[in-house]
């Protein structure tokens, strides 16, 4: 009995390493949003445009929480993607993996409610901020690809990629080099004239897209 409650003891524990991050992070943003409530304009900005100018606008008890509802619902689904995905037991090969994917998105989602915050209040630019998380999204994104196990759910999923195991690792390892590229150069977008920044995000985002679908393409009838 003793082993057998040490078991579900150490298990217990290791399910809340997965997620404890997370959950501080859904807490946190809660925490956040709710302390600066009072002190945001009855209407905010919900979306800008290239130039950094919003276009469109929400009320407050709206706007203020649509981020952190999909933080919620993203944690949500996270938990119940491997158990309905087809391929659920390559999840226990990059469970780390996984679970680090998911926190980045959160953090990434966190830190543009952030940025929605404070630019509620007057005191930042959107467009300064939003391509410098973009860009540090796709590289953190990059570096973890590689590790990505065939599944239907997280990962490049392109006909070829999801039919063969080759395909989908070296896709995956090219995929993760052309990711980190992307995000550097998403990095350079606030420097652009502001002319040039929408057509220089569209092109590079739409090359290296492409380059991905076209490699596992590639990959597969060089087999």
């Amino acid at each position: 009995m003793v082993y057998g409650f040490s078991n579900k003891g150490r298990k217990g524990a290791n399910e809340m390493k997965k997620h404890w991050f997370s959950l501080l992070l859904l807490i946190f943003t809660i925490i956040v949003t709710c302390i600066s409530y009072p002190y945001l304009p009855q209407q905010i900005a919900v979306h800008w445009n290239y130039r950094g100018i919003p276009d469109s606008f929400s009320h407050k008890s709206f706007g203020a929480f649509v981020i952190p509802v999909i933080m919620l619902v993203l944690y949500l689904v996270s938990l119940k993607l491997p158990k309905i995905d087809p391929k659920k037991k390559n999840y226990e090969r990059f469970q780390g993996t996984y679970f680090r994917i998911i926190n980045g998105i959160l953090l990434f989602l966190f830190l543009i409610q952030l940025m929605q915050i404070i630019s509620g209040l007057g005191k930042a630019n959107p467009k300064y901020i939003i391509p410098e998380l973009i860009g540090l999204l796709f590289i953190y994104i990059g570096n973890l690809s590689p590790k990505f196990k065939p599944n239907y759910f997280i990962g490049i999923r392109t006909p070829w990629t999801l039919a063969n195991d080759v395909v989908w690792k070296k896709t995956h390892r090219l995929g993760g080099k052309i990711f980190v590229i992307l995000g550097l150069l998403l990095l350079l977008v606030p420097v652009l004239p502001v002319a040039i920044q929408a057509y220089f995000t569209v092109i590079v985002i739409l090359i290296c897209l492409a380059s991905i679908v076209f490699s596992s393409y590639y990959f597969s009838i060089k087999l």
